[in-house]
């Protein structure tokens, strides 16, 4: 979980001791330490804050509570807004390092979180927008979130080698289906839709193969498909299980990282042994 602030900031622990007894340094704690007491209690509140306002907004897409309860919603919603806008700018005012906070992940989110109603001036458009970009913000609570961003770095090359060959077997199954059976499937694109659906052994079931040709294509498909996702699943366990094997403290925020890294990234600290002379 990075924080650009006292407790995890690029800086590790306060390169300026008398920061801690500021105003600023106080409100740093309740907002970015998690180890302070207070500092969870504020952020638990502001968990359950975005999974009450995810929920209204679901409640707000059913057309009889819609009807019923709308006005009061979309008053709740604006208000639940204004108070991400009020928290963002309390971060970006107590981070140790203000720059980093706001380009870092948490920062943008908690941005995103606002800026579609600071851009449109529309808020029933901009509630629309927010409510999938609210819930990044709960991602600020999820450490393994990134122990996962972090391993995939060194296999993201091969999953996109093993998706870039789904997707071609998708487009050439696709086109082949549309030439063995014109019948069933209506298009190529329709022929597109059933080799993906089949390939990940879904199987909507809304086309079918009739003929032996396609349902040999279909059992090709499957097994390519399984053999295609077993492998991605197996390297992407395999690294996460790496990771957590040669993981050290970083030397400023004392948060375990990967012993590779050569900055922390839960701070942005230089580790020390990778310090030049």
């Amino acid at each position: 979980m990075s924080r650009a602030g006292l407790a995890d900031n690029p800086a590790g622990k306060s390169s300026i001791p008398e920061f801690a007894h500021t105003a600023r340094g106080r409100l740093n704690r309740l907002l970015f330490d998690l180890k302070n007491p207070a500092g969870r209690n504020v952020n638990l509140f502001i968990i359950l804050v975005v999974i009450g306002g995810v929920l209204l907004s679901m409640l707000a897409t059913v057309p009889g509570i819609q009807h019923q309860w709308g006005r009061a919603i979309w008053i709740a919603e604006v208000s639940i807004t204004a108070a991400f806008t009020v928290e963002y700018l309390l971060r970006l005012y107590a981070a140790k390092r203000r720059r980093e906070y706001a380009l870092g992940f948490f920062g943008l989110v908690d941005l995103f979180t606002v800026l579609p109603l600071l851009l449109t001036g529309d808020p029933a458009l901009a509630l629309r927008l927010l409510r999938i970009v609210r819930l990044l913000k709960l991602a600020r609570y999820l450490g393994t979130l990134w122990l996962f961003v972090a391993s995939m770095r060194d296999v993201l090359e091969i999953i996109l080698v093993a998706v870039a060959s789904i997707a071609v077997a998708v487009l050439m199954a696709g086109n082949l289906i549309y030439l063995l059976e014109p019948g069933t499937v209506s298009n190529a694109f329709g022929g597109v839709w059933w080799s993906l659906v089949t390939m990940t052994t879904v199987g909507y079931g809304d086309i079918v193969p009739q003929t032996t040709a396609g349902r040999l294509l279909a059992a090709l498909l499957m097994i390519m498909g399984i053999a295609m996702f077993a492998m991605i699943t197996g390297v992407v366990s395999y690294k996460i299980s790496s990771t957590m094997r040669s993981r050290r403290p970083c030397g400023s925020c004392h948060r375990s990282i990967e012993a590779g890294f050569t900055y922390c990234p839960n701070c942005g600290a230089l580790q020390r042994a990778a310090k030049r002379p």
